[in-house]
């Protein structure tokens, strides 16, 4: 799988950590120290111990040496909320979903700035219904940047997994996401599509997907059921990953 830099460093340092060659408590080299280590750029060090320090493996002042506070959670972990079917996979389920629609829209400036394309360009939105072993849970909205649009119009229309379809046949890989989680009802639309009463309660999970070198790939607009799915997180003195948003600020974060 295809990573940014930084993200391959910072591997490498939670493997060092996990096999005890960094013991907890200790303090890690200079940025200068591992530049030369890893053959890289100070700066490209410094985003790696920043992305250590957000999860909460690593702690320290700005400026100072880093330490590591506590071994890094199991790989798998930051494998599972990448997509849908990755999440699923990962918890030993067996993920699946229909296209219900498709079309090339103008982007519109919200999506614009979301996807990173001009106001003006095209993207394909993609309307899906998923599946998690063979009942339906989560109506997915997705909208792709033209390039990539073309590409997903090519997607069997009953594949499990579209990003794993892209990296198979194409090479993309969808390294990362960002993420926000709301509560919302089910509409019209939704009820029909998912077989429920309208007014059920729904997650709704805005989800942006990225590619090695952070660009985007797609944004989504998810709605599950509420009994399927929940969201678990820990944070601490020295790390805190969690946003509150506005509800204007949800929209495209």
């Amino acid at each position: 799988m295809i990573e940014a830099r930084y993200e391959q460093i910072a591997e490498q340092i939670r493997d060092s950590i996990r096999n005890g060659a960094r013991q907890v408590g200790q303090s890690l080299e200079s940025e200068a120290a591992l530049a030369a280590e890893y053959e890289v750029a100070p700066g490209t060090v410094r985003e790696a111990l920043r992305l250590l320090v957000s999860e909460g493996t690593l702690g320290g002042r700005r400026g100072a040496r880093k330490t590591v506070l506590r071994k890094p959670r199991p790989a798998a972990v930051a494998e599972e909320f990448r997509s849908f079917a990755q999440w699923a996979s990962a918890h030993g389920r067996t993920p699946g979903g229909h296209v219900i629609e498709q079309g090339w829209h103008i982007a519109g400036k919200e999506n614009a700035a979301a996807l990173n394309v001009d106001p003006r360009a095209r993207v394909l939105r993609v309307l899906r219904v998923r599946l998690l072993d063979g009942e339906k849970v989560m109506v997915e909205r997705t909208s792709y940047p033209e390039e990539l649009g073309e590409l997903v119009e090519k997607v069997p229309a009953d594949a499990a997994s579209v990003s794993g379809w892209l990296e198979q046949e194409h090479g993309i890989v969808f390294a990362g996401a960002d993420h926000v989680f709301s509560a919302t009802v089910c509409g019209q639309q939704d009820a029909a599509l998912l077989e429920v009463s309208r007014g059920r309660p729904l997650l709704r999970h805005l989800r942006r997907s990225r590619d090695g070198a952070g660009s985007p790939l797609e944004i989504s607009e998810d709605r599950y059921l509420a009994n399927i799915l929940s969201v678990a997180m820990s944070n601490g003195r020295n790390v805190n990953p969690i946003s509150w948003l506005t509800a204007d600020e949800q929209n495209w974060f």
